[in-house]
């Protein structure tokens, strides 16, 4: 937390990049070892003894038998593993549990591929167009824009007003109501960063809402959202894929902005 800037530091897009980095800094230091790609099956603390013998041996004979006794060492504990998840599949209780280790086993796969008649470039083509509206009357705009600022200077049955800066219960609300497993936002922040994030990274996340809420200000990545399309198989064989469905992923830091105001 000392090398972040100061939550109410005017430049947001730096501070907000700069706490983007070192979040994903410190994750990538936290992965958990089955995910890294350095990861070695069935690696434990006697494989790391071999492999000390084995830098710190010679070059020459003595070096080629620590390789040779890793590389047994290795051999033997997957064939174990290999045994062991073979003993263990069970018809009996749970059929479909049993052929999904066979199919990880022999790496058979049920899914039959087929590509989408569909290319990318026409499902992009769409999506922009779809966005596209022609501009017509601006008496609804200026109409909402009124609403707005006139429940900006409402004050809630609490007693305070919208326009407050966030308090430390309000940001634990809406911490509450994140779901986690949901996909990033262009940022690459995931809910768990939040979710399983310490009370000092915290109370500067919300000095830094409190900061774009006083400079009516939000970072330009929240504005942006990530759109996956997913083609939607139709009843109809001979039409193939049908109109994609569109997933809109968002920054998952904007969270308290998109939620309606809530006390604890």
């Amino acid at each position: 937390m000392e090398r972040l800037l100061p939550p109410d530091t005017p430049d947001i897009e730096r501070t907000y990049q700069d706490f983007c980095e070192s979040l994903l800094s410190a994750a990538k230091q936290c992965i958990p070892r089955g995910r890294r790609k350095n990861y070695v099956s069935c690696w434990d603390k006697e494989c790391e003894t071999l492999y000390s013998s084995f830098t710190r041996a010679p070059m020459g004979i003595a070096s080629d038998r620590a390789a040779s006794s890793l590389l047994s060492q290795l051999q033997q504990k997957k064939q174990e593993r290999w045994e062991e998840a073979v003993n263990a599949i069970d018809f009996s209780h749970s059929s479909r549990k049993a052929w999904k280790t066979i199919s990880k086993l022999t790496g058979r796969s049920r899914r039959s591929s087929c590509a989408c008649p569909v290319s990318v470039n026409s499902i992009a083509s769409q999506l922009v167009k779809n966005g596209a509206h022609k501009t017509g009357d601006r008496e609804p705009t200026r109409l909402v824009n009124k609403e707005m600022s006139d429940l900006w200077k409402i004050p809630t049955p609490e007693g305070h007003s919208i326009s407050e800066p966030f308090r430390p219960e309000e940001f634990a609300a809406a911490h509450r109501r994140l779901k986690p497993g949901k996909y990033p936002g262009l940022d690459s922040i995931f809910p768990e960063f939040i979710l399983h994030a310490g009370s000092a990274l915290k109370s500067w996340f919300c000095d830094f809402l409190n900061s774009c809420m006083g400079q009516l200000k939000i970072t330009k990545i929240w504005r942006r959202a990530l759109v996956v399309a997913i083609p939607k198989v139709c009843v109809d064989q001979e039409k193939g894929y049908g109109n994609p469905k569109r997933i809109s992923f968002l920054s998952g830091f904007s969270f308290p902005l998109r939620l309606e105001p809530c006390g604890p």
